[in-house]
């Protein structure tokens, strides 16, 4: 006989497992997870007036702090002789572009990329010859390292 649908059929019960949590470990968990860091402005500017050289050159170089993590937001590049200007980038060791020509001016946006302790950020540029003002700049946030 097929049992009626207001007759449920219960089968063996089950115990309900022990979970046991350790608040003090869970709250010390949430209290980090949303604590917020302590931060400053990373802001670094340099330029090379009349830059004649036809070898890459050095124009920003930048490490992050002992006891910092970088988080980098931009890197801004100009020429006044866009067309004559070749530019390298290299970030914590990593080349992102060499040869590179830009007009005039760019602005390249990392959304907060993260540069761990004691790594560079480098900027080289090198002309045809000809008399070029140069100029790069990077922004971001120095995040404090907090140490328990």
């Amino acid at each position: 006989m097929m049992p009626r649908l207001s007759q449920k059929e219960t089968g063996p019960e089950q115990p309900l497992p022990v979970v046991r949590v350790c608040w003090d470990e869970l709250f010390d968990f949430l209290r980090d997870l949303f604590r917020s860091k302590k931060t400053r402005a990373w802001t670094a500017l340099n330029n090379l007036d009349a830059e004649t050289s036809t070898n890459y050159k050095k124009v920003l170089s930048v490490e992050v702090e002992s006891g910092f993590e970088g988080l980098l937001q931009d890197i801004s590049l100009y020429s006044s002789e866009g067309d004559t200007t070749e530019w390298a980038l290299q970030i914590a060791g990593q080349t992102q572009f060499t040869d590179k020509k830009i007009f005039v001016a760019l602005t390249l946006n990392y959304g907060g990329m993260i540069v761990h302790t004691g790594q560079k950020i480098l900027v080289w540029a090198k002309t045809d010859g000809a008399a070029t003002n140069i100029a790069a700049s990077l922004s971001g946030q120095l995040q404090y390292l907090a140490t328990k």
